[in-house]
């Protein structure tokens, strides 16, 4: 496996450009579709908006007992919702940072949150996906499965796929129960769909990465992970799939008939747990966080590092700005910074 050197020289490094503190553990950081606004959910069950430009916070409330955790924003830009271990969903208005409405999404706490295209606001909370509108109405409550959901996506084509132990399934709205389910006989804690919908994938608990070709009903898995596979994403154009599991960070080449028998590439950068694993939008750029205070990032295109950035704090959470030129950074003590990759004066 090819990786990072301990003699790489980084001519670049990631500039905080802007740094605020939410006062607790950054738990989830989501910039509105338009870039203009950050939302911030911590530990202590706040969530709280800030202005993208300055850092400058718009509000802040206390919206969830024990934590929250979910947080997503409508494609319009115009509805904010949030979910907790209260078991609840609140839906903000991002101008007054007042509630437009609020619901028991339980039993269970709300794991994950995803709004399509069209306005639906989807939810996993205990053994149950619901579909809402942004009103709180319910639109419908699918067939709970046997184990807590883990995982939620919205594929591109208007389905959605969950996990949980034991399985993927997938769901086609209107439909009760599922139209497909891939079994596999483990504990899933992770789970990504590639952007143009080619390929279901799956963490495990016991170390493998699963991987369902929608099209041609092909699987395949990859093994000999030392941890919990937590983390999953995909590059942009659905070509490249990284994974996080424990400090191994691996890059995957999918662009072919999928990375069954390739080798993928190493990067054994973090001496801490990696807490946070994110592509950006427009690009190959791969940042990760990890509890080491490292936040890295690489291009995963040209097989180049980028820039390393050390901190005391624990990284707790990554996000792109949508125009994939600024990367947000969240951390353990609450501190908020906005990153821009430049070179050495």
């Amino acid at each position: 496996m090819s990786g990072v050197t301990d003699s790489t020289e980084f001519r670049q490094q990631l500039v905080p450009l802007w740094a605020t503190n939410a006062n607790d553990y950054i738990n989830l950081l989501a910039w509105s579709p338009s870039g203009r606004l950050l939302a911030c959910a911590s530990a202590d069950g706040e969530v709280a908006l800030y202005s993208g430009d300055d850092g400058r916070l718009l509000w802040r409330h206390s919206a969830h007992e024990l934590g929250t955790t979910a947080l997503a924003w409508s494609p319009d830009g115009q509805k904010l919702a949030s979910g907790g271990q209260d078991d609840s969903i609140v839906i903000w208005e991002p101008v007054t940072g007042e509630p437009s409405a609020y619901w028991k999404a339980g039993p269970g706490w709300v794991e994950k949150l995803a709004w399509s295209s069209g306005g639906m606001l989807a939810s996993i909370a205990g053994k149950q996906l619901k579909l809402w509108d942004d009103r709180g109405l319910l639109k419908q409550a699918f067939e709970p499965v046997e184990s807590t959901l883990t995982g939620l996506e919205w594929m591109v084509d208007g389905s959605i796929v969950t996990s949980c132990y034991g399985q993927v399934s997938h769901w086609q709205p209107g439909k009760a129960e599922p139209i497909r389910n891939y079994s596999w006989k483990g504990s899933l804690l992770s789970l990504a769909a590639s952007p143009d919908g080619a390929w279901i994938t799956a963490g495990s608990q016991e170390g493998i990465v699963l991987l369902w070709a929608k099209s041609v009903e092909k699987s395949c898995q990859m093994s000999g992970y030392n941890s919990k596979v937590r983390h999953l994403c995909w590059s942009h154009d659905g070509q490249l799939f990284a994974t996080g599991a424990g400090e191994e960070m691996l890059i995957w080449d999918c662009s072919g008939e999928g990375p069954e028998g390739t080798e993928p590439d190493y990067l054994p950068v973090h001496l801490g747990t990696i807490t946070a694993l994110s592509f950006s939008p427009v690009s190959k750029w791969l940042a990760s966080g990890a509890e080491d205070g490292i936040l890295f990032l690489y291009d995963a295109g040209t097989r180049q590092e980028l820039a390393i950035l050390a901190d005391d704090e624990a990284v707790s959470a990554l996000c792109w700005h949508p125009e994939g030129e600024y990367l947000t950074a969240g951390y353990a003590d609450g501190t908020v910074k906005l990153l821009r990759l430049t070179g050495h004066d």
